[in-house]
């Protein structure tokens, strides 16, 4: 069978909805640096997937229409290339603030004993530690997570922010994705790395059922500027009082946007993670609970 190998350099604000395309409709996903803030995108398709060609097409257009990205490029294969197997050597084993190590499922690695490992498949969805805006969560949860914790971990994408929960000590997580597929995503590598028994699972956003007020020691939402700003009334109710939160998927011009959204709910800015254009933001709840709703 023939395949074309798809692929399309982007800004880090379009890798979402391009890795989103790739992943619905193409066969796995590889990410590389292109330069400074951009992110060379690759998916690989059957010459007779038309229809599949056909959507992934249309989405690039309508992406291509708002945003600063080049012309996407199909390339046909030689039929003794292993496409299947091309997109994974674009990855490698990440080392994140001090001692989170991002593993490829089919990387070996030597762990050093104070290594926090956290056995991940890249291609499955987005949220793989090679976006700034993850490997910065990654950095605030690090240094804010201890054992015993409850985490709200809101987009939860490939779940692995809710795998570096329970690795950092966290006994019980919440993880929540309005996206059916991210969803599917996440429960396989909960299932893979052994914690389905510490993580509450459910598809959409706060409010939710499995996510009561007042439960959370932590919640981590790296969404949108506009995700934070819409969900920040309700990510207060479910945080106990004194709670952090990190808000994260925000370009560094966001910031006041995010600031009159969340600062008169009694948030306290802690500290920043600012990587490129991108920034992580960490909050102090205020130390009462808020009024109940009328």
């Amino acid at each position: 069978m023939a395949w074309k190998e798809l692929s399309v350099s982007v800004t880090h604000e379009f890798v979402e909805p391009i890795s989103y395309l790739f992943t619905r409709y193409g066969k796995g996903l590889s990410t590389q640096v292109d330069g400074k803030g951009r992110v060379l995108l690759k998916t690989y398709l059957s010459s007779a997937s038309r229809q599949r060609m056909a959507h992934i097409e249309v989405g690039v257009k309508l992406v291509a229409s708002i945003a600063d990205m080049e012309e996407m490029q199909i390339r046909d294969l030689p039929e003794d290339e292993d496409w299947q197997n091309a997109w994974k050597s674009h990855f490698k084993i990440l080392r994140i603030g001090k001692h989170i190590v991002i593993k490829p499922t089919w990387l070996e690695l030597d762990p050093k004993p104070d290594d926090i490992v956290i056995e991940l498949d890249p291609g499955i969805a987005f949220g793989t530690g090679y976006h700034p805006t993850t490997d910065t969560c990654l950095q605030a949860m690090e240094q804010h997570i201890t054992p015993g914790m409850t985490v709200l971990d809101l987009g939860t994408g490939s779940g692995i922010l809710t795998l570096a929960a329970a690795k950092l000590g966290a006994t019980n997580v919440t993880a929540l994705d309005i996206d059916s597929q991210a969803v599917s995503a996440a429960r396989r590598n909960f299932r893979r790395c052994g914690i389905t028994k510490l993580v509450k699972l459910g598809q959409g956003s706060v409010p939710h059922p499995t996510a009561r007020d007042g439960e959370f020691d932590l919640a981590v939402a790296n969404i949108s500027a506009r995700g934070v700003a819409d969900r920040c009334p309700f990510i207060l109710k479910a945080l106990k009082p004194g709670a952090w939160f990190i808000a994260s998927g925000l370009l560094d011009t966001q910031k006041d946007e995010v600031a009159t959204a969340v600062e008169p709910l009694g948030f306290t800015l802690v500290s920043e993670w600012p990587q490129e254009e991108w920034v992580t933001l960490l909050y102090k709840a205020p130390d009462t609970p808020p009024d109940p709703a009328p």
